[in-house]
C-alpha cells in the first residue's frame, strides 16, 4: 500500500475516525519528549526563585536521589529532594496536580481530549488503554481543582 492509497483511505473517514487516525499517528511517532519537558518547565517555574520545602517552606533543601517514571520509550528519572528542617522528601511534581500520578507523560494528550470534549471512555481508547477511565475521572478532577484556583480577573 502507498501514500495515495493511505490518503484516499483517511479522506473517506468521519471527522471522528479522522481525529482518532491524528491521536494514533501522533503517539506512534511524537516521543515522549513534549511531556518530558512540559514537566521540566513545570520545576522551573515552580522554583525559579529557589528550591524550597513544599512541606515547612524552609530554603534548606538538598538532593536525595532519583525515582524513575516509566515511560513508553523507557524510564525517565527524576530528582528528589529532601528538607533538613524537617526532613520530609518531595519531588519537582509535589503540591501540583500531577502529584503522585503514575503516567505524567499522558496528561498532555489527555487534555487535548478534554478540549476536543471527548467522553472518559473515548479519551481511554485514544491513550491506547494505558490508563483506564476511572483513573482519567481523577485526573479531570485534579485539572478542574487546578483551573479554580487560577485568579481570574473581571472584564
Amino acid at each position: 500500500m502507498d501514500l495515495k492509497e493511505l490518503k484516499k483511505i483517511a479522506d473517506a473517514l468521519d471527522d471522528s475516525g479522522k481525529q482518532e487516525l491524528i491521536y494514533f499517528l501522533q503517539s506512534r511517532t511524537k516521543a515522549m519528549t513534549t511531556p518530558i519537558r512540559l514537566i521540566d518547565e513545570i520545576q522551573e517555574q515552580k522554583h525559579k526563585e529557589g528550591l524550597n520545602c513544599p512541606h515547612c517552606n524552609s530554603h534548606s533543601v538538598v538532593r536525595f536521589g532519583k525515582y524513575g517514571i516509566k515511560t513508553r520509550n523507557g524510564e525517565v528519572k527524576r530528582q528528589r529532594y529532601r528538607c533538613k528542617s524537617c526532613h520530609q522528601t518531595f519531588n519537582a511534581l509535589s503540591n501540583t496536580p500531577l502529584q503522585r500520578t503514575r503516567k505524567p507523560h499522558l496528561w498532555v494528550r489527555f487534555i487535548e481530549c478534554m478540549i476536543e470534549g471527548f467522553s472518559l471512555r473515548k479519551c481511554a481508547e485514544l491513550l491506547h488503554d494505558e490508563v483506564t477511565h476511572v483513573t482519567l475521572f481523577y485526573w479531570r478532577h485534579k485539572i478542574l481543582a487546578a483551573l479554580k484556583q487560577i485568579p481570574t480577573v473581571p472584564f
